[in-house]
């Protein structure tokens, strides 16, 4: 009986109806009360602070770069080699917490690692013995030189991990992400907390139903793991799949199209790289083609054979389905959204992120660590990557892009790690449209097994191992020629 009621509800719902609940569900509060000269300033200091802070070059000190890539570089100059041993340290305390975490399963330690199975648990191992590894031994008596060890049979493991193209690189790039991450992850409080996220969605509802085929205020729900994470959009799309507010081919269109990573992850891939003066453009670029994509990719199989249908069973009407449009209120309503954010935002959310903030940080630390030395491992002393790349070195020169043959790997493997694609490039001596190149493409392809498509798997709205590889390779072979384009007009 309480199904069949639902069913009638949701039929007899107007799209009006429908958008005001899904404003609701999504959390976008809108009270034109709160546009007051105090609201105002609010939002528009803090946001525009966390636009220039994030965004906008800066000259300092003769430097110039936004000035969170200013102020990470003049603390990595400072810190030098410390910056080693505080990854050391990190990597050390995460193998000892998580073992005694899921030895006692219970207290603050427990419920810090709850998250973590045994993959991760083996990232953090490998994180510490590496560390320690790289740290302890003096580097002369124990390296070689990559050049000279490419091949060399006599060669042991720890000689090739000790190599300064492998380890030590690794344990670098593992201390610059745990300064950028940290700052990045606090600083990205500017934009989530103060209103810019409400007043950019809000604005964008009108043209969402008719662009991409799902509702307006999903614009928000979009942009939620573009500030957060990706597992972050695809538990709250999967919540409103649940509630029969998107139906399954929304959700899947949702999911798949804008579970785009974070802009901390944004600023781990530049550092990765040693391009932190990229921070901007990659991000904006990223944001452009992710929505080019998003209109392309959901309008084909198998996003297009996706049901219009509801978790209740109901199919969707045309009249639920009906594009909303642009009035003379919608700045007003988008600037009511952003200052009720601004209004409900205490100061003190600079302070209660701190530890999220570091949890992410401190993890992602290990997990560079390990995954780092593995795959310069296997890019310096094996030739899996060389052969994953193979087909498409003639696809990148038909674009013309650069150092073809060294980034082509790096455009597929990214379907197990967002990371991996810059990881493999890491140190190499390839343009800075390549590099552009690679950075840009990891994060448009949304699908990657550690984060995003793991929480779509796990997710009710139907999405499927083989599906999931299929829409990652469809949403390759389309964004090369697109992020190209954008390479070539910054970098070319």
């Amino acid at each position: 009986m309480e199904g069949k009621d639902t069913n009638v509800t949701t039929k007899a719902m107007t799209a009006e109806e429908l958008e005001r609940k899904l404003s609701k569900e999504v959390g976008v509060e809108v009270d034109y009360s709160t546009i007051t000269p105090a609201n105002f300033i609010k939002f528009l200091v803090f946001s525009g602070l966390g636009v220039w802070v994030f965004f906008i070059n800066t000259t300092i000190g003769g430097k110039t770069g936004t000035p969170m890539v200013l102020f990470i570089d003049w603390l990595k100059a400072t810190l030098g080699s410390v910056k080693n041993w505080m990854t050391l340290i990190v990597c050390i305390a995460l193998a000892v917490t998580f073992t005694i975490a899921k030895v006692t399963k219970k207290g603050p330690l427990a419920k810090f690692h709850e998250k973590d199975g045994m993959v991760d648990g083996v990232l953090f191992y490998l994180a510490a013995i590496f560390a320690i590894a790289i740290t302890a031994m003096p580097t002369s008596e124990h390296t070689i030189s990559a050049g000279a060890a490419e091949g060399a049979l006599n060669a042991t493991f720890l000689q090739k991990v000790m190599d300064p193209e492998v380890g030590p690189m690794a344990i670098g790039l593992a201390g610059t992400c745990l300064f950028t991450v940290t700052i990045a992850g606090w600083l990205v409080n500017l934009l989530i907390e103060f209103g810019i996220l409400e007043f950019i969605g809000t604005l964008m509802e009108p043209i969402m139903r008719r662009v991409f085929k799902i509702p307006g205020q999903a614009a928000v729900d979009a942009l939620s793991s573009f500030v957060a994470a990706p597992a972050v959009g695809v538990y709250l799309t999967n919540r409103l799949y649940n509630e029969n507010v998107y139906t399954e081919k929304e959700a899947c269109c949702i999911s798949t199209n804008f579970s785009v990573v974070s802009l901390g992850f944004f600023a781990l891939l530049v550092s990765i790289t040693g391009t932190e003066y990229m921070y901007g453009p990659a991000v904006l670029c990223s944001l452009i083609i992710v929505f080019i994509l998003a209109i392309i990719v959901i309008r084909i199989p198998p996003l297009s054979w996706k049901k219009d249908v509801y978790r209740n069973g109901v199919v969707q009407t045309p009249e639920l389905a009906r594009p909303g449009k642009y009035t003379m209120g919608i700045f007003k309503k988008a600037l009511a959204a952003a200052t009720t954010k601004a209004k409900k935002t205490q100061y003190s959310v600079f302070i209660t992120s701190i530890p999220d903030v570091l949890s992410f940080a401190l993890k992602i630390v290990s997990f560079v660590m390990s995954i780092a030395t593995v795959s310069l491992f296997l890019c310096w002393y094996t030739p899996i990557f060389t052969w994953i790349g193979m087909p498409m070195i003639p696809y990148l020169q038909l674009c013309q892009m650069p150092d073809a043959a060294v980034i082509a790997p790096a455009t597929l493997v990214g379907c197990a790690e967002i990371a991996l694609p810059v990881m493999t490039i890491a140190g190499q001596q390839i343009s800075e449209m390549a590099i552009f190149f690679v950075i840009v493409l990891s994060t448009v392809q949304i699908i990657f097994f550690t984060e995003s498509a793991n929480a779509m798997m796990k997710a009710d709205m139907g999405l499927k191992f083989g599906q999931l590889i299929v829409i990652f390779l469809i949403r390759t072979v389309i964004a090369i020629p697109i992020v190209s384009v954008f390479a070539h007009i910054i970098y070319g």
